[in-house]
C-alpha cells in the first residue's frame, strides 16, 4: 500500500473505510487503478474495517471507463500492464464480507459504471451527471461484468436498451430503475459521499457475521425457494444466536417484553 498513488484509505473511528480514486488527468480505470485496487483487497479485508465507500474525487465523474488504448492488451495480454484480472478484482470486493458503497457524486461509465455495480449500494448526487454502458459505440460490449451485473440491478427490458442503444442514464432514471438505490437530491447540500459514509456507519454498527451471512445469503437466493438454502440460513441463524452480543440483546428484549406484560408497553430499544 506504500506505493499507491491513484488510492487513498481512509478508516473512521466507526470502522469505514473511505477509498478515494484519484485518476487524473481523465478519471479513467487505468490498469495501474486496477493494480492498486488488488493491492489493497487484504487492507480491505481485514476484521478493523466494518464498511468500505469507494469515491471519486474528480468533481464530475466517479471513474469514467477502461482507456481505450488498454483495450486490446487487456484482451490479448500483448503489453498490458494490468498484473490482476479486472473481472476477479472486481468480483472479490462484490464477494467482501462487509457493505461495499460506490458514492456516486459525478457520471460513471464503461468500466466506471461496472465497478460501482460490483458495489453493494449505489448512492448518488442527483445533477448534471450521466451512467451508461456505451461500449457499442465502438462496435465492442461491455467487458468487466456489465452483461451480467446490470439485468440483476433493473430489469432486462432496460438492461437491454441501455447497452444496445448505448443510452446514457441521469441520476434520477437510474434510481427509478433501480441501478442506483439512494439519490441525493441536487438542492441538499449533503453529498452521495457523506450519505454513503451515513449508511455504512449505520451497517458498521452492526453485528458483522450477522452482515456477512445475510450478503451472502441473500446472494445465493434462489426462485423457488430452495430447502438447502433454507437449511443453511438455519445453521447461521444458530451460529449468529450464540454469540455473545446476540444473547445480550435477547436477553434485554426478553427483559422488555416481561415488563410491558406487567406494566403495559415501553418503547423497546432495538425496535422489536
Amino acid at each position: 500500500m506504500e506505493n499507491m498513488t491513484r488510492l487513498t484509505v481512509s478508516v473512521s473511528e466507526n470502522r469505514v473505510a473511505t477509498v478515494t480514486i484519484s485518476n487524473p488527468a481523465l478519471q479513467i480505470m487505468t490498469p495501474a487503478a486496477v493494480n492498486e485496487l488488488n493491492a489493497l483487497l487484504p487492507r480491505l479485508k481485514a476484521d478493523d474495517i466494518r464498511a468500505v465507500v469507494f469515491a471519486g474525487d474528480d468533481p464530475d465523474y466517479f471513474i469514467r471507463h477502461f482507456p481505450v488504448e488498454e483495450v486490446d492488451a487487456s484482451v490479448t495480454g500483448n503489453g498490458s500492464t494490468c498484473e490482476a484480472n479486472k473481472d476477479d478484482v472486481f468480483l472479490e470486493i462484490e464477494n467482501l464480507p462487509k457493505p461495499v458503497i460506490a458514492a456516486l457524486d459525478g457520471s460513471a461509465a464503461g468500466d466506471g459504471l461496472e465497478f460501482a455495480m460490483a458495489c453493494d449500494i449505489r448512492v448518488a448526487k442527483d445533477g448534471p451527471y450521466r451512467f451508461g454502458l456505451t461500449e457499442i459505440l465502438t462496435s465492442i460490449l461491455s467487458g468487466a461484468g456489465g452483461t451480467q451485473r446490470l439485468p440483476q440491478l433493473v430489469d432486462r427490458k432496460h438492461a437491454l436498451e441501455v447497452m444496445r442503444r448505448a443510452r446514457l442514464m441521469s441520476p434520477r432514471q437510474a434510481f427509478e430503475y433501480g441501478l442506483v438505490e439512494v439519490l441525493v437530491p441536487a438542492e441538499d447540500k449533503e453529498t452521495a459521499l457523506q450519505r454513503a459514509q451515513g449508511i455504512a456507519a449505520d451497517m458498521a454498527g452492526r453485528s458483522p457475521l450477522a452482515v456477512a451471512d445475510i450478503k451472502m445469503l441473500v446472494r445465493q437466493a434462489q426462485a423457488p425457494v430452495s430447502s438447502d438454502m433454507l437449511r443453511q440460513e438455519s445453521r447461521l441463524f444458530a451460529d449468529v444466536l450464540a454469540t455473545e452480543t446476540a444473547q445480550r440483546l435477547m436477553r434485554e428484549i426478553a427483559a422488555d417484553h416481561k415488563q410491558s406484560r406487567q406494566t403495559g408497553p415501553q418503547v423497546a430499544n432495538i425496535g422489536l
